[in-house]
């Protein structure tokens, strides 16, 4: 699982976080040799002076026979004052066979020990061991011949046996070698403190002399950070520390040869640049004048074509009048294919007319008051025809809407009827849905259709001019491409805006959100 918190930023330098690592790892390696050091000559001055005391022990036991042998004190009272002479020695006894004490010094605490529990005859032992002292035993013996008087032969040496006089107890104090060992270990680490320090001392130099190097780098990297310059840095120091300054000369070598080509090509592109400008100029002001002349011949053209078609279409239709009163349903037929298709080329010529005003920017809003209601009906009367052509249903819902708005009577009409002309075209067996509400600010309606539907990479074609989402030869749909992108430009010169969204083989919906206004 990633952590999200920031990573510890350290600004201490490479220099010191080498020098503290060396110097820590060199004190705690000291230290703990120091005191490894200690640790293990103490063990071994504990192990000596138990030798030591062990003997002292086994003299001591061998100095009481004579008095074990008699049964004197004052035969005793000398191998005691002998034992008691050691320093460390802080008390003796002398046991008889049964456990009875024969003679012991003052200071000795223990009075009767556990012979037959402890003791081991004929060899010196450490009997037990507190913190401050130990307590030493051994067994006083003593050879004595004897002779078979059936058996006697004197070439042959007497058979000797080892008898037990007793028991000797030594008490060893432990004060002096806890001092011992109290020294050693603070001379030790004393001297383990000495030797890291002067090592750090030298751990130091060598880190400044292996560092000065790469500072000297470091600094000629700042040099030409700051001052666009191309310094060199000295080749010297550790291998690593060469082969760094090295290809940092390359760099800067490189670097400096790249950036010359480059000055050479920015003042080459500069008056390339300058050039293609000025041709830029003169081309974008021939486009802007050939733009002008195509509107200007868009709207006279569009002008002059309407004039005649509206007189082609209002003779047909005397002529239809005068064919109906006379019962010729076939040609009445054939003429209303005329006018259909008469009607159909107006509207081509209107929206041509209206595409050269917006780009020429002399279309113009007409707001008055309106039934809106009535508009929707005309509306719906108008396409009605073209959506039973296609066997489609036409569903209208009327909100909560207002009898009458403040609007662009032609353009709103011109809305309309371009968004379910053009449902009614891509639907065939389908539905078709036009809502239609308002509040206090804004006038919402819609159309949606269950028909073709557009691809999502197509959505933002639909609304260019002389555009088709199918613009190869073989469409199925014929169409100039000129009444959705009316249909915004009409949308935004009254203040709306107007979303689509689509599914490829489910349908689309047109969403129209257009400001209302309270007075004209």
């Amino acid at each position: 699982m990633r952590s999200n918190q920031p990573k510890k930023i350290t600004h201490a330098s490479f220099k010191r976080q080498l020098l503290s690592i060396l110097v820590v790892s060199v004190i705690l390696l000291s230290i703990i040799t120091s005191t490894l050091t200690a640790w293990q000559a103490s063990q071994t001055l504990r192990e000596t002076t138990i030798d030591n005391s062990l003997q002292i022990t086994s003299n001591f036991a061998e100095q009481t026979v004579l008095a074990l042998l008699t049964g004197s004190k004052e035969n005793g009272q000398e191998a005691i004052d002998r034992a008691l002479g050691f320093t460390s020695v802080v008390g003796v006894a002398v046991y008889k066979p049964t456990g009875e004490v024969l003679i012991k010094s003052t200071k000795m605490t223990m009075l009767k020990p556990p012979f037959k529990a402890v003791l081991l005859p004929k060899k010196t032992q450490l009997l037990f061991e507190t913190d401050n002292s130990w307590t030493y035993s051994a067994a006083v013996t003593y050879i004595e011949d004897s002779y078979d008087e059936d058996m006697i032969n004197l070439d042959d040496e007497a058979s000797k046996q080892q008898k037990i006089l007793g028991y000797v107890l030594v008490q060893y104090n432990k004060k002096s070698l806890h001092q011992i060992q109290q020294t050693m270990f603070i001379n030790n680490i004393t001297m383990g403190v000495l030797v890291a320090f002067v090592l750090a001392l030298l751990i130091r130099l060598a880190i400044i002399h292996l560092t000065k190097p790469l500072l000297a780098l470091s600094q000629t990297m700042a040099t030409a950070r700051d001052s666009g310059r191309y310094p060199k840095a000295m080749v010297d120091g550790a291998l690593e520390i060469r082969q760094m300054a090295e290809i940092y000369n390359q760099l800067m070598t490189t670097l400096q040869q790249q950036n010359t080509a480059l000055e050479k090509s920015h003042n080459t592109l500069e008056s390339e640049v300058e050039i293609r400008t000025q041709e830029l100029v003169v081309a974008r002001d021939s486009a802007l004048t050939a733009s002008r002349h195509k509107s200007e011949f868009l709207a006279n053209i569009s002008h002059e074509l309407r004039t005649p078609l509206q007189a082609i279409i209002g003779y047909n239709d005397l002529v239809r009048e005068e064919l109906e009163l006379e019962c010729m349903d076939a040609q009445v037929e054939d003429l209303n294919k005329s006018i259909r298709s008469a009607n159909n080329l107006l509207a081509l010529i209107n929206n041509i007319l209206d595409l050269s005003k917006i780009e020429a920017g002399r279309m113009d809003l007409y707001v008055k008051a309106v039934n809106i209601k009535s508009l929707v009906n005309e509306a719906i009367d108008t396409v009605l025809p073209m959506a039973k052509t296609n066997d489609n249903e036409l569903k209208v819902n009327i909100g909560s809407l207002s009898s009458t708005l403040y609007v662009d009577r032609q353009k709103l009409m011109q809305i309309f009827l371009n968004l379910l002309s053009n449902a009614c075209k891509f639907t065939k067996n389908g539905i078709i849905t036009f809502n239609i509400y308002n509040d206090k600010n804004f006038l919402y309606f819609s159309v949606k259709d269950t028909g073709v539907g557009i691809e999502q990479n197509k959505l933002n074609y639909i609304f260019k001019e002389f555009t088709q989402v199918d613009g190869s030869q073989t469409r199925s749909y014929e169409g100039t491409g000129l009444g959705m992108a009316i249909t915004q430009n009409f949308c935004q010169l009254m203040g709306g805006t107007i979303k689509v969204e689509s599914k490829l083989g489910i349908g689309s919906v047109f969403t129209v959100k257009q400001p209302l206004i309270t007075e004209t």
